[in-house]
């Protein structure tokens, strides 16, 4: 526990109080009273944002929806459907921030937020560790990455102090989750042992090796008492992924499940089902498949890009439960990892927050050597990257690793499809070059 943190805690507490509230009085006509929800949304929405009022205009979509038949009336939307009201729209009277997402469909994708989105999103990812007796006041361990820190010369050292001085702020250790050789992560063990954390939070491929890797220090990492451990970003790699992570770590492990488009969508409860935060996202799920049935998203509070019927990309399986509040489990792509020739492997989340702000590529995909070493870029782009581009990503690349540097970088007429239809981000070179 830090000053910072202590302070934050004491700045939300009424905030989560009343969000805590409302979880707990749930609307017996929860669909009655999410519709009302909507309607104020977009109503919100198509006053303050030229963006929702392009949708509007795009898919003839009324001022108020009468019933929630009115919303099925509304095709599904996809990332390249929302990109078009982008497109369409001018500037936003209110302020809004840009945010950049390259996902794991590795499609580089920008759109604008609300202030008050972000706030939301907090309330609810904090709403969601409360449950698990997390405070925001509680000191934290992170096997993570972040984009905004690739940058270089004055701009980038100043985003890397900027972070260093709010994470010691807050009582916060941030491990790089781009390289996650066995011995970085023995000596990412020795740092969450010094760091005093309550709780830890990670990709979940790099929480996998992670335990992995130092299953043998099970003992003192159970004598931190750790309140939780938090998985996101991608589904786990192995079947025993969970039992390893718990093993290791010694305390519950949970998924915190969302996307950057939509913030958080729900929390996994320890041991249980997953709860979703119906009081700002509406799920509606598809036809159901083998794989389960795909999750389709409506927001319920005002946003600059409003979400209608937006297919997340993922599958879930409901369960015994109503989705609109639970589901069972979700199916999410699970990132690979690509293998230098000394054996490090580097997290393909990395190349991600490398990407996804370069609005001039359209889709990317790393592809790996069957041996190791220097991979190449592959891109989809109207014309090829400039001179002054090609360094930049190359400087970046530097960044997680300096062979990086040396990486192929190639445009392509077109990036195939997976059988799943998207667009893997990563792909191993087959020995024949293929």
């Amino acid at each position: 526990m830090t000053l910072l943190g202590t302070l934050r805690a004491s700045r939300l507490r009424f905030a989560l109080e009343r969000e805590a509230a409302i979880y707990a009085s749930e609307p017996p006509d929860l669909a009655s009273w999410q519709l009302v929800r909507l309607n104020a949304a977009w109503a919100g929405s198509l006053e303050r944002s030229p963006w929702a009022r392009a949708m509007r205009a795009r898919l003839s979509l009324p001022a108020v929806f009468e019933s929630w038949d009115t919303v099925a009336r509304v095709p599904v939307q996809t990332r390249a459907d929302i990109r078009l009201d982008i497109a369409a729209a001018g500037s936003a009277h209110d302020p809004v921030a840009w945010r950049a997402t390259g996902g794991t469909t590795a499609e580089p994708f920008r759109f604008p937020v609300f202030p008050s989105e972000t706030r939301e999103a907090g309330l609810d990812q904090w709403t969601g560790r409360a449950r698990l007796g997390i405070s925001p006041s509680n000191t934290l361990f992170m096997i993570w990455g972040h984009a905004h820190l690739f940058g270089v010369g004055v701009r980038g050292a100043v985003n890397r102090l900027k972070r260093t001085l709010s994470d010691r702020a807050l009582g916060y250790t941030r491990w790089s989750a781009y390289r996650l050789s066995p011995e970085d992560l023995h000596r990412a063990g020795e740092a969450l042992l010094a760091s005093r954390a309550r709780y830890v939070i990670g990709y979940s491929c790099a929480l996998d090796r992670f335990a992995r890797a130092n299953l043998h220090r099970a003992d003192e990492f159970r004598a931190l008492s750790l309140k939780a451990v938090i998985a996101t970003a991608e589904g786990f790699p192995r079947d025993d992924s969970r039992e390893a992570i718990e093993t290791c770590f010694g305390c519950p492990l949970v998924m915190e499940y969302g996307s950057v488009e939509t913030g958080v969508i729900a929390y996994e409860r320890a041991g249980g089902p997953y709860d979703v935060f119906w009081d700002r996202h509406r799920l509606d799920l598809g036809e159901e498949t083998s794989a389960g049935r795909a999750l389709i998203v409506t927001s319920l509070n005002v946003r600059a890009l409003p979400l209608l019927r937006y297919a997340i990309g993922d599958v879930v399986w409901p369960g015994p439960f109503d989705p609109a509040r639970q589901f069972e489990s979700v199916g999410g792509r699970v990132n690979d990892a690509i293998i230098l020739s000394g054996g490090a492997p580097i997290h393909s989340e990395a190349f991600t927050h490398v990407v996804r702000d370069l609005s001039d590529i359209r889709v990317y995909q790393i592809v790996g050597h069957p041996d190791g070493g220097i991979p190449t870029m592959r891109y989809e782009a109207d014309d090829p990257l400039s001179d002054a581009i090609v360094a930049r990503l190359r400087d970046r690349l530097a960044l997680i690793d300096p062979a990086l540097r040396e990486t192929g970088i190639e445009r392509v007429d077109k990036i195939p499809l997976s059988v799943a239809g998207k667009h893997r981000m990563v792909v191993q070179q087959r020995p024949d070059g293929g």
